[in-house]
């Protein structure tokens, strides 16, 4: 399962949940998984915290990749900074909806196992044929 909390942006959940949802079984990715989306102090809060990186980012992927007592298998946490995505969707002249879908696919890949600042591409790849598949919906 496949949740998203966006407490202050307003965001069509149904929209994404259905095509993420599609993906990750489609992937044979199993657990459950929470996206949160956030402000910019939030973000560089958490990219500080946990990465030491004191500076807001786009998505940040936290895995936990372990069986809840009487919940099932929780692969993990996913932040968004919303106010990102809005300036990178207008910078790159798409909509807003796309980019939040391509930062919420990034950090399903990453939970997944993916990681593009080791692999040799494989992430970057697959990213690519999902969004080309799912662009239609944009």
């Amino acid at each position: 399962m496949i949740k998203i909390i966006e407490s202050n942006f307003k965001v069509d959940k149904d929209f994404y949940l259905d095509k993420l949802q599609e993906i990750v079984t489609e992937l044979e990715i199993k657990g459950d998984i929470v996206i949160k989306l956030g402000d910019k102090e939030e973000s560089q809060t958490l990219n500080a915290q946990f990465l030491q990186r004191d500076y807001p980012t786009d998505v940040l992927s936290f895995p936990f990749n372990e069986n809840i007592p009487g919940e099932g298998y929780y692969l993990g946490d996913i932040f968004i900074c919303y106010s990102m995505a809005e300036e990178q969707a207008k910078e790159n002249d798409i909509p807003l909806e796309k980019e939040l879908f391509t930062l919420m696919l990034h950090g399903i890949l990453h939970l997944a196992g993916y990681d593009h600042e080791t692999d040799v591409g494989e992430m970057q790849k697959m990213q690519e044929q999902i969004l080309k598949k799912f662009g239609k919906h944009f």
